[in-house]
């Protein structure tokens, strides 16, 4: 797609300020906000045996090295840490240079600067007409390392030993330093025409003429600093622009169409398999659906045994309203960076699919189809390969913290103390480098709506679903019972004024949890509410009482919950006729 062109006045500015926009070359100046590397109390240096290479990848370190060394952003070092290089072939066939700091970020104590709120930095652009992206190049390498704490960075090769003079990418707090140290450089405009997310800035303004004396006193700042921004990444005076998964412009902010395509895209069911896959995502986000029962009761009714699959219009309009109903502000929220965030990961013989959650609520959808070199992979290979996409299209909300990945594979429960043998394991590695991440075991039937997206039909594709503003409605639904349970009120009224009033329980949002579980108390509507969507639904399946006790164990607890679980599925209608007497 063509652009407009640059305004001749901004033209002149980006020729004047050239220096901004230079590959950088040689160390940046010492800031208030060189990177540290605080450790944990008694941890000992980080040194570890090397990897073997090949001549011809011994060829390339000794090549990236050499360089790095001309630049004067690693130099000669006698450090007792030895970190390990990995070396990752890109798209291209050049090599990636990256050094294995898992060791060195286990015993770092983390940085918790916080990272802004998106939906509040989407409320400051109202009114602004004219909009500029600029994209921080090398941003990691502008930033240099406390002098203190560059011996940490030391990494072992086959021909020396070498530490970094500039924050290398894969040490943990990367994000947040850089962040603060934007948030700094541009403190005069923070919020008033300028926008920071990491390395992404944005500046706006409500005509071009502002807009230009704006941008003069940004370059400004970033030649002041030293800093650097890629010409080829940056984007100025557009009337609308894409910043943070959502196009802006003087009418407002709205959802990018092509963010929500890998759920606005799904083809028309076929047969009942492929019926049932539709069903079995949708059907994980029940909750969050009004009417889901009624709205899935023509596709629901295809799976009935016996009958005949058939797509008319009914069908059809059924299929239509829950694929929008999926991508709808009630289903899909903003991302919210107090709460952690979850990865549910699933690949099949036909593609990889991700979903993007906080607390069950999903955040956004991806999938794409496996060429015909993939699909050959073991379901480990495929299964990494859905960490790798997941954790690239979703880097600017995983980084700033925790997160948990789900997968239903349990040799990848370990990926993070292992020793990285093959290319592949060394590639996914490299992406999660930096992140502070834990990977969990999921049982596949627990993990359906990735499973779904893993199995779509179609080519290669890589889309993911949007981030818009909602409220969970059955938070807000917990939070109304709470008003009507006695024994809640008095609950929520102690542990407000003394959090550690009951051992086990802590209130968070307004929501009372039991060991990280939601209570719900005597709250019978909702209870009966939570029993029919893991139970009944489709995420449920009429499975029996083990596996539906677990399924609702895993997530609430209320007073006699297991009997109330065991009460429900010997009532099921559905249960007794498809299943007599074995309930």
């Amino acid at each position: 797609m063509e652009h407009p062109p640059i305004p001749a006045a901004i033209g002149d500015l980006i020729e004047q300020y050239g220096v901004i926009f230079e590959e950088p070359r040689g160390l940046p100046p010492q800031r208030a906000f060189d990177h540290a590397i605080p450790l944990v109390s008694g941890a000992r240096p980080v040194n570890l045996r090397p990897y073997r290479y090949s001549p011809a990848q011994k060829d390339e370190i000794e090549r990236q090295v050499a360089d790095m060394l001309a630049q004067g952003i690693i130099q000669p070092s006698v450090s007792p840490f030895a970190s390990l290089v990995l070396l990752v072939q890109k798209k291209d066939l050049t090599w990636r240079f990256c050094v294995d700091y898992r060791h060195l970020n286990a015993i770092t104590i983390k940085n918790r600067y916080p990272l802004p709120v998106i939906d509040e930095l989407l409320d400051e652009l109202a009114g602004a007409r004219v909009f500029t992206s600029l994209d921080s190049r090398a941003g990691y390498h502008q930033i240099r390392m406390r002098p203190e704490d560059e011996h940490k960075t030391a990494f072992k090769t086959h021909h020396g030993h070498f530490e970094f003079k500039v924050l290398p990418y894969g040490v943990t707090g990367g994000p947040p330093t850089f962040q603060g140290g934007m948030n700094i450089v541009l403190a005069p405009f923070l919020r008033h025409r300028v926008l920071v997310f990491i390395d992404d800035i944005l500046v706006y303004s409500e005509d071009l003429d502002s807009h230009i004396r704006l941008l003069l006193q940004v370059f400004q700042l970033l030649q002041e600093h030293q800093l650097k921004v890629k010409y080829s990444k940056c984007t100025f005076a557009r009337s609308k622009l894409l910043y943070l998964g959502h196009e802006n412009s003087g009418d407002g902010v709205r959802t990018d169409e092509k963010n929500i395509a890998a759920v606005q895209k799904w083809p028309v069911p076929t047969n009942v398999k492929e019926v049932r896959g539709f069903l079995s995502l949708a059907g994980y986000y029940r909750k969050f659906v009004h009417g889901f029962a009624i709205t899935s009761r023509p596709l629901t009714d295809q799976l009935k045994k016996g009958t005949v699959c058939r797509w008319t219009e009914l069908e059809d309009g059924a299929f239509r309203a829950l694929q929008q109903a999926l991508v709808a502000v009630p289903v899909l929220a903003l991302p919210n960076f107090s709460k952690m965030f979850e990865l549910e990961i699933d690949a099949s013989d036909l593609g990889i699919g991700a979903v993007l959650m906080q607390e069950i609520h999903p955040l956004g959808f991806l999938s794409r189809a496996l060429g015909p070199r993939n699909r050959m992979l073991s379901t480990y290979e495929k299964e990494g390969l859905a960490i790798l996409l997941a954790v690239d299209h979703w880097r600017p909300y995983l980084q700033h913290d925790e997160f948990i990945i789900h997968t239903d594979q349990r040799s990848l429960i370990h990926l993070e103390d292992q020793r990285l043998s093959t290319p592949r394991q060394q590639k996914i590695m490299v992406k999660l480098l930096g992140l502070r991440y834990r990977i969990v075991y999921k049982r596949g039937l627990d993990n359906r709506a990735a499973d779904a997206l893993s199995r779509l039909p179609g080519p290669p594709q890589g889309d993911l679903a949007t981030i818009t503003t909602a409220v969970p409605a059955w938070l807000e639904a917990v939070q109304l019972g709470y008003r009507e349970d006695p024994a809640a009120q008095r609950l929520l009224a102690r542990l407000a004024t003394n959090p550690d009033a009951h051992d086990g329980y802590q209130l968070c949002d307004g929501i009372i949890k039991q060991n990280g579980r939601v209570w719900l108390g005597d709250n019978v509507s909702l209870q009966k509410q939570v029993l029919e969507a893991l139970h009944t639904g489709a995420i449920g399946g009429h499975s029996g009482f083990n596996a539906t006790y677990r399924r609702v164990r895993r997530l609430f607890t209320w007073p006699g919950l297991k009997h109330h679980v065991k009460m429900f599925v010997e009532a099921c209608q559905t249960c007794k006729q498809a299943k007599p007497g074995r309930v």
